[in-house]
């Protein structure tokens, strides 16, 4: 298909038809040009190549694909950042752009710019992951031929070191923490890995004491303005059942006739919300209300600094020192591979290293 006729100027002209009934016209000196011209259109269009539609700045393009097409099928937390990520650093930056005219080198240039200002290697791969699945959509649209971020050079994320902690130190922690609303919330997080916002959604039917087995089935998620709400969990593997060890199931019975307490110490103004962490009135517990409570615990026990979620890295690590096999450490914290378990949070103890060595010493000892 195309039509190829000569215009009054002399010149030549062929016509494409592209999606939706718009149509391309290409100009040449003579007719055999404007063929070939013809020709490589077609072929374009056949490999996906050739695009049309609005000429619209990025921005509209960016915002349509995060709040119409995105933002269905992510967790409201990742949509948050994202939305982050373009308010505060892409749009005013490179909103004004026409979509068409946005190349890798221009992109290049924004994420080169944004780490001589300061941002964090994580935050500029944050924003490329943004701008790749928009231009991916872009493509996909056919409003683009390319994606510009195929290429580019990010910078690498160093990861923060975490020091898992040994089992003194955990007994030293849950220690400090007996009688308190930490007591339960460690015990569950460093012996079986349950994660903090897991933790804060956690409710009393949950969990069964005759059977000794805990069931996670939601978690605490942030929303816009900073407001929390009970969601579900991470992943599809996160929904669990776990299997508590005797000394926990006895530090949870102990923290719920504390609540009891507290229940009837509040009278009327007690919300029966049935959460196993709240505060003495029965309502929601926030995570920077723990966080608080816990950094003063370690600041307290004299441990370094370390955050809540260190406490889950200890329990896969602990679980692992004591022989308990992957495949079960995986059932327990979650994992939706194997490998997260073993490569992510399994870490080496000292005295791990210290029995890998005492088994290499045999190799040294003489035979009987």
């Amino acid at each position: 298909e195309g039509t190829v006729y000569q215009r009054k100027d002399g010149r030549w002209s062929a016509e494409i038809t592209l999606e939706e009934g718009k149509r391309k016209t290409l100009y040449a000196k003579t007719q055999e040009e404007v063929i070939q011209k013809l020709r490589q259109a077609q072929y374009e269009q056949k490999q996906g190549l050739l695009t049309t539609g609005p000429k619209q700045k990025l921005a509209d393009h960016l915002t349509y694909w995060l709040e119409q097409v995105k933002k269905r099928h992510v967790r409201v937390s990742t949509y948050l950042r994202y939305r982050v990520a373009l308010k505060t650093h892409i749009l005013p930056a490179l909103g004004h752009l026409p979509l068409t005219k946005v190349t890798m080198r221009v992109i290049q240039q924004f994420y080169n710019r944004k780490l001589d200002e300061g941002q964090s290697p994580g935050s500029v791969i944050t924003m490329n992951k943004v701008l790749n699945q928009a231009f991916t959509y872009a493509v996909q649209e056919r409003l683009i031929a390319i994606n510009p971020c195929t290429g580019v050079s990010l910078p690498t994320e160093e990861k923060r070191a975490v020091q898992p902690l040994t089992v003194e130190q955990a007994q030293q922690l849950l220690q400090a923490a007996q009688g308190t609303i930490l007591e339960p919330f460690i015990a569950l997080a460093v012996v079986v890995g349950i994660r903090h916002g897991e933790l804060l959604a956690l409710h009393w039917h949950d969990v069964d004491v005759p059977q000794g087995v805990l069931a996670i089935h939601h978690t605490l998620t942030q929303v816009e303005n900073y407001h929390y709400v009970i969601g579900d969990p991470k992943t599809k593997t996160s929904e669990r059942t776990i299997v508590l060890p005797q000394p926990v199931i006895a530090i949870l019975l102990a923290h719920r006739a504390r609540q009891k307490e507290a229940r009837l110490k509040a009278g009327a103004a007690w919300q029966h919300n049935d959460l196993v962490f709240c505060t003495p009135q029965g309502k929601q517990l926030w995570p920077a209300n723990v966080r608080q409570r816990f950094y003063g615990l370690l600041r307290r026990v004299g441990l370094p600094q370390m955050h809540i979620h260190d406490l889950r890295h200890s329990a896969a690590t602990l679980l692992r020192s004591m022989g308990v096999d992957l495949k079960v450490i995986q059932g327990i914290m979650g994992h939706s591979t194997l490998d997260m378990t073993a490569n992510v949070y399994s870490h080496v103890l000292p005295s791990m290293q210290k029995e890998a060595v005492e088994k290499m010493n045999q190799l040294f000892e003489k035979p009987l």
